[in-house]
């Protein structure tokens, strides 16, 4: 099948090719695996995936220094001095998320060399910051069950 010619009815002209040989509108339906056509290798270069590694560690970091933070005495002056300090390493982060997708990074950290997520948004802290297009967060709360679908279950006999 031949990629489309004409923009989508959204107005887009990005287009992905499907497993089935067809075409998706990027805007429309996003490709749930981006890249997977690719290796990520092949896909970025040095540079710009040694930035991914840099944000990928900032967004550790800054989770494990929020736990550290989380248990200690608070309006101490200790705990507002590294509240400061967490606080502009969050905006130094950004600034670096914000620069990769400058350079044309829109996966998410995540994706293994097939374009799987080995790690959920939801999980732990989650991503303090995110360069993907797609908001797997959004899909991962939508997927979540709702807050009375065990009390249902238990009254069904589930």
């Amino acid at each position: 099948m031949e990629k489309p010619t004409k923009p989508c009815l959204c107005g887009t002209n990005d287009w992905w090719q499907r497993p089935d040989g067809g075409w998706g509108c990027s805007r429309c339906h996003p490709n749930p695996h981006p890249g997977s056509n690719l290796d990520t290798k092949e896909k970025y270069t040095p540079e710009i995936l040694s930035l991914r590694d840099r944000v990928i560690l900032g967004n550790k970091k800054l989770n494990d220094a929020w736990e550290q933070i989380r248990a200690m005495v608070h309006d101490t002056e200790e705990w507002s001095e590294q509240m400061k300090c967490w606080n502009q390493a969050n905006e130094k982060l950004s600034l670096l998320c914000t620069e990769l997708k400058a350079l044309g990074y829109n996966d998410c950290l995540y994706l293994d060399g097939q374009g799987r997520k080995t790690r959920k948004c939801l999980e732990g802290m989650g991503c303090r910051v995110c360069p993907s297009k797609i908001r797997y967060s959004e899909k991962e709360l939508m997927e979540l069950p709702s807050p009375g679908a065990k009390d249902a279950q238990a009254d069904h006999g589930g």
